[in-house]
């Protein structure tokens, strides 16, 4: 999930009927557009965070905040309701439960909160707040319908059968010293801040204080990770982002890269994405923020199969 904090959600699939649990979870999107359709989405992990709820039974989703309120929790790791549905649209989900309530909304406000949500949906998903104690049914489907778990998103390995349960997937832990985090970043006090931060996490650390040398070393080292400041000498941050994800070699422009700036309009946000950038990380972080968003981006960006694990 996207969350200052490192937080996982779930998709449990049985008998043919489908679970999502996703909660602290964050668009990557900035919509600031009241009228913007909420389905689409600009940036390619909000893509794959649809994927993550295609056809499922039952989503139990983030929905803390409404849109109106959201520009001023920009950061705090949840979500907006209408944008829980936009999810759920999207992905053609069958239930939506609202969940993770702001402490400061009382049941007429959730009624309210929910009553909107159902005239965005238009009946096209049941829509309904989670309550304590709540029990949901979710019947099992032995043919393969909507809700099955051959409707989500999965191509199975060579030599795998396609009916094969997948395995879990887990961070590789014993290898984490193997990683490598490239920081680029022309203030020399915010690269030792990182290179100091990210050093006692075992990770293989190198920097570049130029585009034209970061882009040279992402070439030759390919790291698992970059951070990356948009404005730099020689050649802009945004720039070298275009280089990367214009390589032809895979193994080079599937490289995360998450800009380090200050810029976080909606424009600057397009423009990033648009360049290629996977997400940006405000100049504002604090260490904690900094492990925590690189843990996240290295267990999206390089994963391992658990052995057994299902």
């Amino acid at each position: 999930m996207n969350h200052p904090a490192v937080t996982l959600g779930y998709r449990i699939e049985t008998g043919g009927a489908s679970l999502v649990y996703a909660t602290d979870h964050e668009p990557h999107t900035i919509s600031t557009d009241p009228a913007a359709d909420l389905r689409s989405a600009a940036h390619q992990e909000d893509d794959a965070h649809v994927q993550f709820l295609v056809g499922a039974d039952l989503v139990i989703h983030d929905a803390q905040y409404t849109e109106a309120e959201y520009p001023e929790k920009l950061g705090w790791g949840h979500s907006t309701a209408e944008r829980a549905v936009g999810y759920a649209l999207a992905a053609g989900s069958r239930r939506l439960a609202l969940f993770h309530h702001d402490p400061l909304r009382d049941d007429d406000a959730v009624d309210r909160l929910v009553a909107m949500c159902r005239a965005q949906a238009g009946g096209a998903v049941e829509i309904f707040p989670a309550t304590e104690g709540q029990v949901i049914e979710l019947p099992e489907d032995r043919g393969l319908g909507k809700g099955s778990p051959r409707a989500f998103p999965y191509t199975a390995s060579p030599g795998e059968p396609a009916d094969q349960p997948r395995a879990a997937v887990l961070p590789a832990e014993a290898t984490q010293g193997e990683r490598t985090i490239l920081v680029v970043d022309d203030e020399p006090d915010i690269v030792a801040l990182l290179l100091t931060v990210l050093k006692s996490e075992g990770y293989r650390l190198l920097s570049a204080v130029d585009g034209p040398t970061a882009l040279k070393t992402i070439l030759a080292e390919r790291p698992d990770l970059v951070l990356l400041d948009w404005r730099l000498p020689g050649l802009a941050g945004i720039e070298v982002c275009r280089e990367v994800r214009r390589d032809p070699d895979e193994t080079i422009n599937r490289i995360p890269i998450v800009l380090l700036t200050a810029l976080s309009t909606p424009e600057d946000t397009r423009l990033g994405f648009e360049a290629g950038a996977t997400d940006y990380l405000s100049k504002r972080f604090t260490p904690a923020h900094i492990r925590s968003r690189v843990t996240s981006w290295l267990l999206r960006s390089a994963q391992v199969i658990a052995p057994g694990a299902i």
